[in-house]
């Protein structure tokens, strides 16, 4: 899971009496609230705070964080204090391209700026959408899921980047190369190491030697 502080609280009456885990998209569920009842379970005791936001909890657009005091979880609030989205979820991400990534135990899911939940509680882990994509893992292995949550790249690579500038950075067999949004391999994996693209450039490293690439694969410099 990303980095993050857990903060274990007693909360007094509550057992956790059973395992959380669904086999992808077949079990959806709107809300915690639905999530919970079609369970019989209750809250377990520990909840995360993402280190990325500041300690009030504040996004971009004049929203912020709160912490239902009954529930011990999240929710968000607008500038005025009115709820905004209810409190449901264990870590709430900010909002990029309109997609937040929040967490229920031990697996993440997305929520859309309604507070709808758009990809279910069923992964491993979820990067930060970007081009329009997001990064899962599954099995141990990672792929791409669209903003509706439809599966666009199986999850086959050892590990990826989120996209930039319409390639992400991807390895299999500890190299690294790029793949394209429909998970072709563009750039073989043949790099020991390597960075995500800016400005049409990269920096890769090969037997510890460094050198700048642009995004056919072709050295432009060394370092």
């Amino acid at each position: 899971m990303k980095k993050n502080i857990a903060i274990s609280l007693l909360i007094f009456g509550l057992n956790c009496t059973s395992n959380f885990a669904f086999a992808p998209r077949d079990f959806y569920f709107n809300t915690i609230t639905e999530i919970l009842a079609a369970e019989n379970r209750t809250l377990s005791d520990t909840l995360f705070i993402d280190l990325k936001n500041d300690p009030d909890f504040r996004f971009k657009n004049n929203l912020r964080w709160f912490q239902d005091s009954e529930q011990a979880l999240f929710g968000i609030k607008n500038a005025q204090g009115d709820i905004y989205i209810e409190p449901l979820f264990y870590q709430i991400e900010s909002f990029v391209e309109g997609i937040s990534i929040v967490t229920f135990e031990d697996f993440q899911g997305a929520i859309n700026n309604k507070g709808e939940l758009v990809i279910p509680y069923v992964y491993e882990e979820l990067h930060t959408c970007s081009e329009g994509l997001i990064a899962f893992k599954e099995a141990d292995k990672w792929g791409f899921l669209n903003t509706s949550g439809d599966k666009v790249v199986e999850a086959r690579y050892d590990f990826v980047d989120s996209f930039s500038e319409g390639l992400a950075l991807a390895s299999q067999d500890n190299l690294f190369g790029y793949i394209n949004r429909k998970g072709n391999v563009v750039i073989p994996f043949q790099y020991d190491y390597a960075g995500s693209f800016e400005g049409g450039e990269a920096q890769v490293e090969i037997k510890l030697k460094s050198f700048v690439i642009n995004k056919r694969g072709v050295i432009v410099s060394e370092q």
